[in-house]
C-alpha cells in the first residue's frame, strides 16, 4: 500500500461534525406513512379475478373454457373458446409477473 492510500484511509476514519444538519433534515422530511404491504396483492388479486370473468362473460355463449384449451392442444388458436382460453392465461400470467416484479 503506497502512502497516498494509507493518507486517504486515514483521512475516510475521521468523522465530520455536521453541527445537528442530519437532525434538522430528518425533522424537515415528510411523516413517513407505514406501507401497506397487503394492497398491492389485493389490488392485483382482485384485477386478475375481474379479467378472468371478463374474459368468461364475454366469451361466446354454448362453448366451453375446457374446449378452448382443447382447441389450443390441438393447434386451433383462432377459434372462439381458444381465444377466450388465452385470455384468461393472458391475465393470470401478467398478474403473476407485476406480483414477481413488486414482490420485496
Amino acid at each position: 500500500m503506497n502512502d497516498i492510500d494509507r493518507v486517504l484511509r486515514d483521512d475516510a476514519r475521521t468523522a465530520l461534525p455536521d453541527h445537528g444538519f442530519s437532525a434538522r433534515v430528518m425533522a424537515a422530511l415528510p411523516p413517513r406513512t407505514l406501507p401497506r404491504p397487503w394492497l398491492h396483492s389485493a389490488l392485483v388479486f382482485g384485477s386478475a379475478t375481474l379479467g378472468c370473468i371478463l374474459a368468461v362473460a364475454l366469451a361466446p355463449s354454448g362453448e366451453s373454457l375446457l374446449q378452448g384449451f382443447a382447441d389450443l392442444v390441438q393447434l386451433k388458436a383462432w377459434t372462439p373458446s381458444a381465444i377466450t382460453a388465452l385470455a384468461i392465461s393472458a391475465a393470470l400470467l401478467v398478474s403473476a409477473v407485476v406480483v414477481a416484479i413488486e414482490s420485496d
